[in-house]
C-alpha cells in the first residue's frame, strides 16, 4: 500500500489557483505597460484642446489628422527622414550581419592560432566606455572625409560589434563538430560550411541578432547629432527631437511624429517575434 505524504502532496485547487494568480500578473503588468503607447497613439488624433482633458478620452471624440499632417508640412517632409533612417539601418544591418556572422563562425569553428586569446581581447574592449572612443572616431572620420554623411553612421557595423560576435560564437558552438567535421569530408570549404551548413542551424539568434542590432540603430540619436549638420540628411530620432522642439506646445504632432518612428519598430519585432523568443527560451553559454 502507497502512503501519500499529505507535506509534500500538492492540491489541484491550489496549483491552480496559482496559475490563475500569475496569469493575472502577467496580464495585468503587460497593460500597465501598454497604457502609455495607447495615450499616445490616442493623443496623436486629438486636437490641441483634447489633449489634457480629465476623465482621458481614449477614443477622440472628433479624430483628427491635424498632428500627422504637420509631419509632412516642413521644409523637410518626415519621409525624407524615414528614407535616411531606413537606409542607414538596412545597410548597417548587412554589415552586422556579415561581420559578426563571419567571426562568429571563426571564433567557433576554425582552429587558428590565439583564437581564444584573441577572442578574450575583443570581449574586453566591452569595458571601454563609449564616450572614450567619441573624439579619435571623429578625428579618423574626418579625415577620411566622412562628417556629414550616412557613411559615418554605418561604417563602424562593417567592423564587427562585439556583442553580435559574441552572440554568434555562442550560436555557433551549439553545432556538433561532427557535422562541420562530415561536411569537410565531402570537399565543403569554411565559406560554403558557413553558408549552407551552420547558418541555417542558428536562423533564431541571427535573427535576434538583427532585431538588436536595428533597434539600436535606428534608436541610434547620439551618432547623427555628432556626424550630421545638415537638415536633409537627419535620421528620425534627431528629426524628431528637432520637431519637437520647434513644435513646442503641439502634443498631437509631437505624438504623432513619436507614433511614425515607432512603427517600423513594432513591425519588426512582430514579424521576427517567433525566432526572437525561441533564441532566449534555447539559447545557452558553451565554450
Amino acid at each position: 500500500m502507497i502512503k501519500v505524504n499529505k507535506k509534500t502532496a500538492h492540491k489541484p485547487g491550489s496549483s491552480l489557483a496559482a496559475k490563475v494568480l500569475l496569469t493575472a500578473l502577467i496580464w495585468g503588468l503587460g497593460i500597465v505597460m501598454v497604457i502609455p503607447f495607447v495615450w499616445m497613439l490616442s493623443t496623436s488624433f486629438k486636437g490641441m484642446n483634447e489633449v489634457f482633458t480629465f476623465p482621458i478620452e481614449w477614443i477622440p471624440p472628433s479624430p483628427t489628422l491635424k498632428g500627422y499632417r504637420a509631419l509632412f508640412s516642413g521644409s523637410v517632409s518626415f519621409f525624407v527622414y524615414f528614407l535616411n533612417s531606413a537606409k542607414v539601418a538596412v545597410i548597417a544591418l548587412f554589415g552586422t550581419f556579415f561581420s559578426c556572422t563571419l567571426a562568429g563562425y571563426a571564433y567557433a569553428k576554425i582552429n587558428f592560432f590565439g583564437r581564444n586569446k584573441i577572442f578574450m581581447m575583443k570581449l574586453m574592449t566591452t569595458m571601454l566606455p563609449g564616450m572614450v572612443t567619441i573624439l579619435p572616431t571623429y578625428m579618423i572620420y574626418s579625415k577620411l572625409s566622412l562628417l556629414n554623411t550616412h557613411a559615418a553612421l554605418w561604417i563602424g557595423s562593417f567592423c564587427g560589434g562585439t556583442f553580435g560576435v559574441f552572440l554568434m560564437r555562442q550560436a555557433f558552438l551549439t553545432i556538433p563538430d561532427s557535422l562541420v567535421d562530415a561536411a569537410k569530408v565531402d570537399g565543403a570549404s569554411h565559406l560554403r560550411i558557413y553558408w549552407s551548413v551552420a547558418l541555417p542551424n542558428v536562423k533564431t539568434s541571427v535573427s535576434t541578432l538583427l532585431f538588436m542590432y536595428f533597434l539600436w540603430t535606428w534608436n541610434d540619436y547620439e551618432k547623427p547629432l555628432l556626424y550630421l549638420w545638415s537638415n536633409k540628411l537627419y535620421t528620425l530620432p534627431l528629426a524628431v527631437k528637432q520637431f519637437s522642439d520647434d513644435q513646442m506646445q503641439n502634443y498631437p504632432a509631437i505624438m504623432a511624429a513619436n507614433i511614425f518612428m515607432l512603427l517600423p519598430v513594432m513591425i519588426f519585432f512582430i514579424s521576427c517575434q517567433k525566432f526572437f523568443v525561441e533564441s532566449l527560451v534555447s539559447s545557452g553559454i558553451k565554450g
